[in-house]
């Protein structure tokens, strides 16, 4: 996607137009991203067309902690400690009319943004919640693992995948 830029949202992404299709999505990109973003509770990063600031997709990253519960290795880690670190990945959505690949492509930026920050910062994992069943099975195959404690699983399956596992499949590709 070399015609395809990544930055951070401001006020010059006309947001008015975007649609995934997925309300709660769409009225927080339109409504709460730029507000979210500005003040530091989330970071939101748009897709868009070098010509053209009109985003064709987005994500947000925020921090988040977990208690013991993602898997053996992540309590063998954080056992003695209250929480897991972890960067969220609070949404990701792409315009319907956005080009193929759009998502992965997004999610790759996500990912080499995350491993930027574990060099500066700890963090085991990056956390999302899945929106539906479908979309789990998407993540599941990126490497994305449901937590082992069922008690975290609600409505929307809390998944991971431990930046570990992220790192090793950029240094083996």
């Amino acid at each position: 996607m070399e015609d395809i830029v990544i930055e951070p949202l401001s006020g010059e992404h006309p947001r008015g137009a975007f649609c995934c299709n997925l309300n709660r999505i769409d009225s927080f990109f339109k409504k709460h991203a730029l507000d979210r973003h500005q003040a530091y509770g989330q970071r939101v990063f748009v897709a868009r067309r070098p010509d053209d600031n009109t985003p064709l997709g987005f994500y947000s990253l925020t921090t988040m902690t977990f208690q013991p519960g993602m898997n053996e290795e992540a309590d063998a880690k954080f056992g003695r400690f209250a929480a897991i670190p972890s960067i969220y990945l609070a949404m990701i959505a792409r315009d319907q009319t956005s080009p193929k690949g759009l998502g992965e492509f997004l999610m790759i930026n996500a990912f080499k943004r995350a491993l930027d920050v574990r060099e500066q910062i700890g963090v085991y994992a990056i956390t999302l919640h899945a929106f539906n069943e479908k979309v789990k099975e998407n993540y599941e195959k990126l490497g994305f693992q449901v937590f082992a404690d069922e008690r975290k699983q609600g409505e929307y399956p809390a998944m991971f995948i431990p930046l570990s596992t992220v790192a090793a499949t950029f240094d083996a590709a």
